[in-house]
């Protein structure tokens, strides 16, 4: 039997469907995370001013109650059958109980009967301006008590004040704190607010960069912080100027912006987005330096009723890459690019999985040495079957791989796996110098030293037995790289100049680095014996490397006019589809000691 003592004060609200009440609790995302120090301090208001002991602020979920702030006892989670508030919610009013334990519905509640010994309860409703009830602003006593009309009215006027504190914590975190535009947060919530209305239409989301994050970086080390920031503010109140009336406008992140449009014109919006880069051409100004600034943007049209949030943004921004990677101002989404860039995501996701399922393998090219006629080295070729895309270029994955920190557990498994194989061809009697690939990345992490000497010992393998190839130029991003490849030099183990020729071939920088061994590119080798320029330039740099005791090795050889050009001139080693494809470490085996038993026609040329 209910007691006649509980108080239900003012006229039971018509509550919205308890699945729109969930939702829009949800929408404010309180619920996970701490308490801000603000609502504490609402907390110890309510309890010193009703002189209660226990104050706090509950979040009615689906089946539990969540104490977002507490005064006089621990937070916990509860089950919402359990909750005095849950009563208050469906009240949608100020709720009393003025004693617990002689009301049916509470008096065997764990907050009264337990520790707290709970009597008294009164809790204010907790109303959003769409009017949904999400919980409750309460205070609890240890004795029965009531309250006046008064005291219920300064309840529910403290309550309004933590549902005014929700919703304007919700509404900053919808705002970029730099310019006072609205943010990402709120792009998604305007669009997810577009593809619920009635009707149907067509928009288009534009993404913009501008600058574009290499020259924000620049700009940033220039002007120092504050003055990056007074710059972003300028950039987002001429885009605000220039494109207001015309669409939504929101700052993203720091140099990123987007426009949506307001209509569903969508043919003038893209003639008026075109038209852009006329305005944005102008200087914007920090510390009284006028800067000119380029500005990439990508363009994604999508129908209202079928929008998918995640989507259409990710689109915009595929498309302002696209724009960036062509050097166009803008560039619409296009799906054979989108698919590009979904295909390297999966790829990149896919490398930790394939190293484990043993979807990368090492084949081997022959590399021929023109003075004695014999096969002694190889050189270590990564190859990738792929269980969806099938063989994948090491053209394509390579490169995805040495922007992320997936180089490094990568480079582990070449290292033992070329390793490895050296082992085993030993135990067969079969010796074979092994030349390695090492990314330019690879040279900037601090123990990728250490990495190679365990290796090496790990396997019981000699430094001498591998050579360490890096591509020309890697040295020149620092004294760091240069201490590792002197390190790596003073363990043992050559150093070879990859691809020499096609970057900066830079014979100064040459007297720094500690290589033994040059690698003429195959762009280079590849026109010699047709192109008089092209062999005069080979020439020259093969003798001036010889000048400088460089081991020269040509690689790409596919015709033979080409290797006996190359023996004539002095190269020491050569290596290409006329002497050998790359093969797998079987059919090297079989490929070295068929070579050495007989001299066939690929080596007699050398004679």
């Amino acid at each position: 039997m209910q007691d006649k003592t509980t108080t239900l004060c003012g006229e039971k609200n018509t509550l919205p469907a308890e699945a729109d009440r969930l939702n829009a609790l949800h929408e404010l995302e309180i619920l996970e995370g701490n308490s801000d120090e603000d609502l504490n301090r609402i907390t110890r208001l309510v309890a010193l001013h009703f002189n209660a002991p226990f104050a706090y602020i509950s979040l009615i979920d689906s089946t539990v109650q969540q104490l977002k702030s507490t005064f006089g006892f621990m937070k916990e989670e509860t089950p919402r059958e359990k909750s005095f508030c849950t009563h208050t919610v469906d009240a949608a009013d100020v709720f009393v109980v003025q004693d617990a334990l002689t009301d049916d519905r509470f008096k065997n509640n764990p907050a009264v009967t337990g520790d707290l010994k709970v009597r008294f309860y009164a809790g204010a409703p907790l109303i959003t301006n769409q009017g949904f009830v999400i919980g409750a602003l309460c205070v609890m006593d240890t004795y029965p008590r009531d309250l006046t009309e008064e005291q219920q009215n300064t309840l529910r006027e403290l309550a309004e004040l933590v549902i005014a504190h929700i919703g304007l914590r919700r509404a900053v975190g919808r705002v970029n704190i730099l310019s006072g535009m609205p943010n990402n947060y709120q792009l998604e919530e305007d669009l997810k607010a577009l593809s619920s209305q009635a009707s149907k239409g067509r928009r288009i989301l534009v993404h913009i960069d501008m600058p574009d994050l290499g020259t924000a970086m620049k700009i940033a080390g220039f002007l120092g912080v504050d003055g990056y920031n007074v710059l972003m503010r300028n950039v987002a109140h001429k885009i605000r100027k220039i494109c207001r009336g015309r669409a939504d406008i929101y700052h993203l992140n720091d140099n990123q912006f987007a426009l949506l449009s307001i209509d569903g014109n969508t043919a003038g919006f893209r003639d008026f987005v075109r038209s852009l880069h006329k305005n944005f051409s102008d200087p914007v100004e920090s510390a009284n330096i006028p800067l000119n600034l380029l500005s990439y943007g990508g363009l994604v049209e999508f129908e209202i009723e079928a929008v998918e949030i995640q989507d259409v943004t990710r689109k915009a921004l595929a498309a302002a890459h696209q724009a960036f990677i062509r050097k166009q101002r803008w560039c619409n989404y296009d799906i054979t690019c989108d698919i590009s860039l979904q295909r390297s995501f999966t790829l990149l996701t896919d490398i930790h999985s394939a190293i484990r399922d043993g979807d990368f393998r090492l084949e081997y090219q022959p590399k021929l040495d023109l003075a004695t006629g014999r096969y002694d080295s190889v050189e270590a070729l990564l190859r990738w079957t792929h269980k969806k895309f099938g063989p994948i270029s090491p053209a394509e994955f390579v490169p995805l791989v040495e922007k992320t920190a997936l180089i490094k557990p990568l480079t582990n498994w070449v290292l033992d796996a070329a390793l490895c194989q050296i082992r085993e061809w030993k135990e067969i009697g079969l010796h074979l110098k092994v030349a390695i690939n090492l990314s330019p990345r690879n040279f900037e992490e601090d123990d990728i030293v250490e990495r190679i000497q365990h290796a090496c010992l790990r396997h019981d393998i000699y430094p001498d037995e591998i050579e360490i190839e890096c591509t020309e130029g890697v040295w020149m991003d620092g004294a760091d790289v240069l201490d590792t490849l002197n390190r790596i030099r003073r363990f043992g183990i050559q150093i070879a100049l990859d691809d020499f020729g096609t970057g900066y071939s830079n014979f100064a920088y040459l007297q720094e680095v500690p290589a033994s061994v040059i690698k003429i590119d195959r762009s280079l080798i590849s026109e010699i014996d047709t192109n008089p320029r092209a062999g005069r330039v080979v020439r020259s740099l093969i003798e001036l490397a010889k000048q400088l005791q460089y081991r020269i090795v040509a690689e790409g050889v596919e015709m033979s006019s080409t290797l006996r050009l190359l023996q004539t001139w002095g190269v020491d080693e050569v290596q290409g589809y006329l002497l050998s494809r790359p093969l797998i470490a079987k059919e090297i085996e079989e490929f070295v000691r068929n070579t050495y038993a007989v001299k066939n026609e690929r080596a007699i040329c050398l004679n």
